[in-house]
């Protein structure tokens, strides 16, 4: 694993020990972090594996560490495992796996709301016509009153039923069938800018 280990073996055990056990470390002189899944076992003279710690995973970290168990196992059970007076422990390393991070799932976003938004103040498909005059409340001639330019505002009238109810009965009943255009609706009492932010609330935008 590109990585240099001893083994430490202490068969009286270390200071934080159980009487009569075997303590058992694998030291990592290494200067370099890894993160691996780690195991021991002894192995008798026919191959066996007597006392063993299974894999578990073991982060590394990049200065020298021991990694074991203190109390591996009962020194009686290590010497009935002697191979020709020599003690085989198999040590078994292999990189951990990182995580498996489940992606989530692909959810499309519904399309209804920019449909409706894409549909503000469009004339084509409009058959409601608003008209907003702002007046200025110091003018006094009616003559320059009158010359000012409404605004003009293109809704839909299902929209406004579910929307906003109180501007839809603004536009009566159902509309005939025909080509004719829509009769412009009248807004008192109400600055274009401000019917503009309104009605566009209605279609799904935020209310500046």
């Amino acid at each position: 694993l590109g990585h240099q280990w001893t083994l430490r073996i202490y068969p009286g055990g270390t200071s934080n020990s159980d009487d009569e056990m075997v303590s058992l470390f694998l030291k990592k002189v290494s200067n370099k972090g890894i993160k691996i899944d780690l195991g021991f076992s002894v192995k008798d003279s026919n191959g066996q594996h007597g006392e063993q710690i299974g894999f578990k995973y073991v982060n590394v970290p990049a200065r020298k560490s021991n990694n074991g168990k203190t109390n591996f196992a009962r020194r009686s059970n290590i010497l009935i495992s002697l191979v020709e007076g020599s003690l085989v422990i198999e040590v078994r390393m292999r990189l951990a796996e990182p995580a498996k991070t489940i992606p989530s799932p692909f959810i499309p976003e519904n399309p209804a709301c920019n449909a409706i938004q894409k549909m503000f103040m469009d004339e084509k498909s409009s058959d409601v016509v608003f008209e907003v005059q702002h007046l200025d409340s110091g003018e006094s001639n009616p003559e320059k009153k009158a010359k000012i330019t409404p605004t003009t505002f293109y809704a839909h009238r299902l929209i406004l039923q579910t929307c906003a109810p109180q501007l839809a009965e603004m536009c009566g009943g159902p509309m005939e069938n025909g080509s004719s255009p829509p009769v412009p609706i009248s807004i008192p009492n109400v600055t274009p800018k401000i019917f503009h932010h309104i009605l566009n609330y209605v279609y799904g935008g935020e209310m500046a």
